[in-house]
This record gives structure tokens, C-alpha cells and sequence, in this order.
């Protein structure tokens, strides 16, 4: 697919003056800069537009406060001319969306999309562009649209000028932009101080890392009730939008991942075509920035005529043996994927009603580097019997996922990549782990042909009914809601850090539902229960010399409560099945859902603490984090409806300590109602997990009530 095809299709339900708006004459005071204002529905967010000395400028505030001063809009193009330097405003059309959509899977099974959108035409040297404002009672989405015309065809951008200027310097959750790679850890600082490494975080020495300049979502207390995130929504055919700091204030602009090899090429455009959206989610707290529907809202409905295959669950399997070290990718007498292993762990997943079963390395071409050319994503490697495989698993119940690490090299897997679907749908496979990791020789992850690439695959994949997890990928942006079968992504530092370097601390997992997991869901691969595990450890000393010191930076409690907390369309369940067997606290794991009709944040502070419930049908899930602080949070469960429910506890143990015990869990059951508050006591690196289900008559009359 074309990048120029991709911009069409996105372009077909762009809503711009071009494609039917209602056009307003301008009133004297806009002619003559007077500034139009778009309200939300519930008047508590406005967006307002002006045009000033040819220069188009935009600012936002909420609740009658500033939180975005005026800032400009523009762009440089690569013919020497500019957008948004000497424009005119010419017209402005306005309306009033509302809309009630039902997500394939998600957190939620119904969504409301209500918001006011204005579009304001400008004209400049003959040429025209749009930008078009949506504001919603959680946020605000703009983008520019540039309709088909003579004067603007085929045209190259330099640089896309808009910029966010913030009314002080607030307190930020950053980390540093990298043109190859998301997997950073956050800090807290001003904005001004924001975009470089955490302490926990070597500098990766990438010619894409950027310090100083910040990734996107970039979240922002502008006030102690009042909390914003900078994103973006919708990514298609256009390059990752990071942050660059300008003026020495606490005022960013855009910065846009180049075309690698061509000088200062952002992205290749055709008209008609719509930017991404540049969002804004506020709110009074900052679960109400996790619980906006607002980047979903900004992408367009679902493209796939039918979704009955889109299957998302949770999967077992050949990954964190091989991350310790007790196996490899490799063929040889090390090799994880081999037939028998993996038979062993579709046993398993068999055993507990995991419907997926993944094996890394499973293909012919694994080499110790450079093996980007050497991946056939077709023919197994020699110890390796997919159709055995496959078989045995149709016979168990379990589907096996395919992985497929490119290694970089992305020309060789678009040449198989129909061969190699189209086997995965005859064989019956649901879906593939897409990988990325190591340099791209002629491109860099997330510029604008990357982008088009993740999103060729996503095509691809919905042809040959399969989901995709993609790893080392671009950022989410929403996108899930238009193709559906992108279920899931690795879009931060996963787990997989704490089994060969100084690891993630314990704040991480506390800051990615505030900060990255606004783009979307997350593959990070949690459930590690054997916290402190290395291969060839003394059982009776699992401290002692053969630990080469790398371990999980969480209780087992907390590992258990991620799975309410983080969402991701394939929920991994990361450790090896051996370490599952014999604790009864997996049976939390084997229950909790990865798809919900309900979600909220009962309370939170941004890598400090979070209290996250989901709702499955009747059934509630309810997860707690702490960072590195012991504390106890007051859980009310005035979510629940009427009548008497089970509260089944998996909690840090009384002697659980994240140095010295962070295996231990206490497992409870209580009867619970609305009227409950659970204390949940949290060890440093705690974890609290819950499912609530309704009383039976017999457990009404045998259980006690929580007190």
C-alpha cells in the first residue's frame, strides 16, 4: 500500500469545509482578528483561534483557567515557502457531534463521543489549509487539513511549527524523545527540566536519542486539581511528533521525527490530506486523564467489515526463560522453541483455560546478530514442528501465536509477508507478535515510511484475519479504534529490563497508566511471580552466588494487581509455568479478563499510587500499586450495584518485604456491598488485587463480612 493510498483512505471522512461543513461568514470582529471560540458541551473546556499578523495562533483553557497560552500554528515546506505566515482567515464552519459507538474490545463496550468541532479555512499566497478544533468536556483534539488543489499537489514538510506554550513551569512526567525507541523510564521535573534520563536508565547511545527533547504522551500538573497530557491521535502516514523546548520557558514545539537519509525531510505529502491530531486531555485528577475516551474519539470508526475474528486474550509461553538466560533464540542444545517445550506449555495453558500459547525464536534465521536478512517467517527451525505444534494445540484448545522479529530488516519481511499470513490463516493461527528490535538501516522506527509500514502490516493482517502485537513499534495513537485487530503494543520499557540490567524501579509501573498508556494499550509482559528467580540458582539459597543479581522490582502482589491495571488486548502471562503451578494465587490470573465494559480510576497520583476497577459482565477486578513507599489505601466499593458480593483478596502478605520476602501473598475472602471500604496495606513495591463476584446464597450465609 502506497503512502499516498493511505492518505486517501484517511482523508475520505475527514471532516473539513472541503468535504461539507456548514461555512459561516466572518463577523467584523474575526476579519479583523478578534479570536473564534469553540465551548464543549458542558462549557468547562474552550478552545479559541485567532489569526495575528498572518499568523495563525491557537489557546486553550479549562474552567475558565489558562492552560495553553497563545501559540502559533505553521508549517516550513521544503519549496521555500511557509504555511502560516502571512494568512488570512477566510471562513469558518461549525457543528456539533454526538455519537454512541461500541468498541470491538477495550475498557469499555460502550463509548460516547460527544464534542463541538469548528473548522477555519485559511488562505495564503493561493494556497488554502485548515485546522480543524474539537473540543470535548475532557479535552481537546486539533489538525490541519489540506484539500486537493492546483497550487498545492505533492509537497515536502520541513518542519510542522505548531507549538504549546505553557502558562508556567509545571510540574512534568517526561522521558527523553528517541527517533528508534520508547522503552524509557519517566521523571518528574518542571517542564523546563524535562526530556532527560532516569537515574535507574543508562543513556542507550542511539543516533536517534534526542535529550533534551520530549516523547509524547508528556503529562503536566498545572495545578493541584487541574492535570493535562500532550499527545497525539491518530497517527497515519505522517511522522512521530516529539517535543523540542524553545525560548528557555516552559514552551514546547513540535518535532518531527526526519526521513532517515534525507537531510531535514519530515514527511512526503499529497493532497487531500489530514494531519494527526494534536491532543489535549484534561482533567480535575489524574485518573480522569486515564479514564478520557478522547484520543479513541479523535480516530475514525472501525474500517473492517467484520471483527468475529478478533479474539484478544491472555498467553502463556518461550520468552522470560530466554530473557534469564536459561535459553536462547538460537538453534542448538539452549534452543526455547522446541517442539517439546512448547507442547509442554500448550499443556499448560490447557490446564487453565489460556487461550494462547507463544513461542520466540520458533523460525528459521535466528543468528546471535545481524540476523535481520537471515528470518524466514515461514519454515520452522529445525527442532521446531509447527504443524505438531498447531495440531496438538487444536486438540488441547490452545491456538499458538507466531512471532516474528524482523531484526530490522523490514524490506525482507514485506516480501513474505502475504506468504507468510496467508500460512497462518490456513494453519489457523490467530495472530503474530510482530518485533523490531536493532537498528533499520535505511529508516528510523517511527518516521513517516515506519509509520506506513506498522500500518501496511495492521492491513495486511486484518486480510488473513490475524491480531497483531507489535513490539519496538511506533507509539499508540488510538488506532485500535479504526483497526481493531491491533490488539496490542510495547510502547514503554517493558519487564523484560528486570531480567538483565538494574531493571525498572518501583515507581514505573505507577506512572505508565498516567503517561503512556494514554496513547492506547500496552503490552509490558507482567505476571513474574518468582521475583527474584535466576536459571541456575541454589533453590535453598535463591540469594546466594549463582544470582548474577537481576530481579523484578515489585512483590508478587503487585505483579498479580497489573493485570486490572494495565490494559492490553494480548495479556501475557510472562513467567515460566513452573513458577505458576503450585501458588494458589494464580487463580486470579487465570480469571481476570483482558477486555472490559467498564473502567475506573478510583484514585491515583501520578508514580506514587493507583486503585484501578474494571467491570466484565457482573464481575469486578480491582488492582492497587504502590511505588517504592509502603502505605495503605482506602478502597470504597460504592462502584458495585445492589446485593451481597464476594471479595476473593490477593494482597501483600504481613511479612511480605520487597528486599527480603516480595513472594509472599495473602489470599481472603470476604462478603462485601456497595457500603464497603477495603483497607488495602501495601508493602514498598506492594500490590492489592481483587475479584468481586456476586454472593451465592450458600457463600451469603457461610462467609464473612469484611470488617
Amino acid at each position: 500500500m502506497s503512502e499516498h493510498l493511505i492518505n486517501r483512505r484517511t482523508f475520505a471522512k475527514a471532516s473539513g469545509l472541503a468535504s461539507g461543513l456548514l461555512a459561516v461568514g466572518l463577523s467584523p470582529a474575526h476579519a479583523a482578528g478578534a479570536p473564534v471560540t469553540t465551548t464543549s458541551p458542558d462549557g468547562s473546556v474552550r478552545a479559541h483561534f485567532r489569526v495575528r499578523d498572518g499568523r495563525p495562533e491557537y489557546a486553550v483553557e479549562k474552567a475558565g483557567r489558562e492552560v495553553i497560552d497563545w501559540s502559533g500554528l505553521g508549517f516550513e515546506l521544503e519549496d521555500g515557502s511557509g504555511l502560516g505566515e502571512s494568512a488570512e482567515l477566510d471562513a469558518v464552519g461549525t457543528r456539533e457531534l454526538d455519537e454512541t459507538w461500541r468498541p470491538v474490545w477495550g475498557s469499555a463496550s460502550e463509548i460516547r463521543s460527544h464534542c463541538r468541532s469548528t473548522v477555519l479555512r485559511l488562505r495564503e499566497n493561493d494556497r488554502i489549509f485548515e485546522v480543524e478544533f474539537r473540543v470535548f468536556d475532557d479535552g481537546v483534539g486539533f489538525r490541519y487539513v489540506f484539500p486537493e488543489q492546483d497550487d498545492l499537489g505533492d509537497f515536502v514538510v520541513l518542519d510542522e511549527l505548531t507549538e504549546f506554550r505553557f502558562t508556567a513551569d509545571h510540574t512534568a512526567w517526561s522521558c527523553p524523545a528517541n527517533y528508534d525507541s520508547v522503552e524509557y523510564l519517566y521523571t518528574e521535573t518542571p517542564l523546563t527540566g524535562g526530556g532527560f534520563t532516569h537515574e535507574w536508565q543508562d543513556p542507550r547511545g542511539e543516533e536517534g536519542e534526542q535529550l533534551g527533547t520530549l516523547a509524547t504522551p508528556l503529562t503536566v500538573r498545572v495545578a493541584d486539581d487541574l492535570y493535562l497530557a500532550v499527545h497525539e491521535a491518530a497517527l497515519f502516514n505522517y511522522p512521530d511528533m516529539t517535543l523540542a523546548k524553545i525560548d528557555g520557558g516552559p514552551h514546547l514545539r513540535s518535532a518531527l521525527v526526519p526521513r532517515k537519509g534525507e537531510g531535514r525531510v519530515k514527511a512526503r505529502l499529497r493532497t487531500p490530506f489530514p494531519t494527526p491530531w494534536r491532543a489535549f486531555l484534561l482533567g480535575d485528577r489524574p485518573g480522569d486523564l486515564v479514564e478520557s475516551n478522547l484520543v479513541l474519539n479523535l480516530n475514525e470508526p472501525c474500517a473492517l467489515e467484520d471483527t468475529s475474528w478478533i479474539a484478544p486474550g491472555k498467553f502463556a509461553g518461550i520468552w522470560w526463560e530466554i530473557h534469564k538466560g536459561r535459553n536462547t533464540w538460537t538453534e542448538g542444545p539452549d534452543l526455547g522453541a522446541t517442539t517439546e517445550n512448547t507442547l509442554r506449555c500448550i499443556d499448560f495453558a490447557a490446564e487453565n483455560g489460556i487461550p494462547y500459547v507463544l513461542a520466540e525464536g520458533w523460525n528459521e534465521g535466528w543468528q546471535s546478530d545481524g540476523f535481520g536478512d537471515s528470518q524466514n517467517f515461514t519454515r520452522a527451525n529445525a527442532q521446531f514442528d509447527l504443524e505438531r505444534v498447531v495440531e496438538y494445540g487444536r486438540e488441547r484448545g490452545v491456538a499458538f501465536l507466531a512471532h516474528n522479529e524482523t531484526g530490522g530488516g523490514i524490506d525482507n519481511y514485506e516480501r513474505q509477508l502475504d506468504d507468510a499470513f496467508a500460512l497462518y490463516e490456513e494453519l489457523g493461527l490467530p495472530g503474530v507478535k510482530t518485533g523490531y528490535a536493532g537498528d533499520i538501516e535505511e529508516h528510523y522506527h517511527h518516521d513517516q515510511w515506519m509509520v506506513n509500514h506498522y500500518q501496511r502490516v495492521i492491513h495486511k493482517a486484518a486480510r488473513y484475519k490475524l491480531m497483531i502485537n507489535a513490539h519496538e513499534p511506533i507509539k499508540g495513537t488510538g488506532i485500535e479504534r479504526t483497526y481493531p485487530n491491533f490488539v496490542s503494543r510495547e510502547a514503554a520499557r517493558g519487564i523484560e529490563y528486570d531480567a538483565w540490567s538494574r531493571g525498572n524501579p518501583p515507581e514505573h509501573t505507577v506512572t505508565l497508566p498516567f503517561t503512556v498508556m494514554l496513547g492506547g494499550p500496552l503490552d509490558y509482559t507482567p505476571g513474574i511471580f518468582e521475583i527474584t528467580w535466576f536459571p541456575e540458582q541454589s533453590p535453598e539459597d535463591p540469594n546466594g552466588p549463582n544470582n548474577d543479581g537481576t530481579r523484578v522490582h515489585t512483590t508478587r502482589a503487585h505483579q498479580i494487581a497489573l493485570y486490572p491495571v494495565l490494559l492490553s488486548g494480548l495479556q501475557q502471562l510472562a513467567d515460566v509455568p513452573e513458577h505458576y503451578r503450585d501458588a494458589p494465587e494464580f487463580e486470579f490470573l487465570r480469571e481476570v479478563p483482558v477486555s472490559w465494559d467498564e473502567t475506573r480510576v478510583l484514585q491515583g497520583e501520578i508514580g506514587d499510587f493507583i486503585t484501578m476497577a474494571r467491570r466484565s459482565g457482573d464481575r469486578w477486578f480491582v488492582g492497587s500499586l504502590t511505588d517504592e513507599q509502603e502505605r495503605t489505601l482506602e478502597v470504597p466499593l460504592d462502584f458495585l450495584g445492589a446485593g451481597g458480593f464476594v471479595a476473593h483478596v490477593y494482597a501483600d502478605a504481613p511479612d511480605a518485604d520487597l528486599d527480603t520476602n516480595p513472594n509472599a501473598v495473602r489470599i481472603d475472602r470476604w462478603l462485601v456491598d456497595a457500603g464497603t471500604v477495603v483497607r488495602a496495606e501495601l508493602t514498598r513495591g506492594g500490590g492489592h488485587a481483587m475479584r468481586i463476584v456476586p454472593a451465592t446464597e450458600q457463600e451469603a450465609r457461610s462467609l464473612p463480612r469484611y470488617r
